[in-house]
């Protein structure tokens, strides 16, 4: 009977194990299985850029007749999640300086002149017209190059943080009479200058393309305008609002790409993979 009794709890025991060991097993094949597939679903149409390109002024402190100030080096960052083949949104920071002038004529130093620094950034929806493809769903070949090319138009809202100094330098004419009793007349120059900072919002809009040359890496070019809602970002205070614009060359990652050829698949009526 003794020995019964413990061949009876030596089976429990180790139908108790046998059972703890597959409860942890499935327990750890069901966080292996559904922890990949998440984690893919999250970040396989997430992309990382950088870039760099120039920046250009539009204010009060511009040349009459001219369409262009002098660009200045720009750079930044960026993160684009890809919602739907056209569907996207796009976390942009970017800095760096912008400047502005404008002579009067008449002498060499009647100018204006304008320089400032800036740190900025904004949230744009961007919607695809060439769209952009999930090369885990479609196969990436050079017999379609059609499928690497991703062409594009945005708007959002942003913000930045500026400080900003300006010079002035006008001719006044005066006159005077001399000892003889006679009207002379003299150009007596007028300085004035001003520096600001503060935060300003601006409405971006932009177009741009980008190449894939596989299917995590792709290289893209993208204008945008920027349209300030404040008007001291030139530190003069005026009626005229001040803009923007900003030209860059981006280098971007793709997660959860696949580098190999894939099954092609279709896309419902609605935009959404398959």
């Amino acid at each position: 009977m003794p020995i019964y009794i413990t061949l009876q709890n030596m089976i429990r025991g180790f139908i108790t194990i046998l059972f703890l060991i597959g409860l942890i097993n499935s327990s750890n094949a069901q966080s292996y299985y559904w922890q990949p597939g998440t984690k893919g679903k999250k970040i396989q149409n997430l992309s990382v850029d950088g870039g760099v390109g120039f920046r250009m002024y539009f204010g009060d402190i511009q040349q009459k007749g001219s369409v262009f100030n002098k660009p200045k080096l720009a750079y930044g960052i960026g993160v684009r999640y890809q919602m739907r083949p056209r569907i996207g949104f796009a976390l942009n920071l970017e800095g760096r300086a912008y400047e502005g002038n404008a002579e009067h004529g008449g002498f060499p130093d009647a100018v204006d002149k304008m320089t400032g620094k800036l740190w900025g950034g904004h949230l744009m929806v961007q919607y695809s017209w060439l769209k952009w493809e999930d090369f885990t769903r479609k196969m990436f070949t050079d017999r379609d190059p059609v499928t690497k090319i991703n062409m594009y138009t945005g708007v959002g809202f942003g913000g930045a943080l500026f400080s900003a100094s300006y010079s002035s330098r006008t001719y006044k004419t005066h006159t005077f009479q001399d000892t003889l009793g006679k009207d002379s007349i003299v150009f007596l120059p007028v300085d004035a200058s001003n520096s600001d900072g503060d935060f300003a919002m601006y409405v971006p809009v932009m177009i741009g393309a980008r190449y894939r040359f596989s299917p995590r890496l792709s290289l893209g070019l993208e204008l945008t305008r920027q349209f300030y809602i404040s008007k001291n970002v030139d530190a003069l205070k005026t009626k005229k609002f001040d803009g923007m614009v900003t030209a860059f060359l981006r280098v971007s990652y793709t997660f959860g790409q696949k580098t190999k050829k894939g099954e092609a698949k279709k896309v419902n009526k609605k935009g959404k993979f398959k």
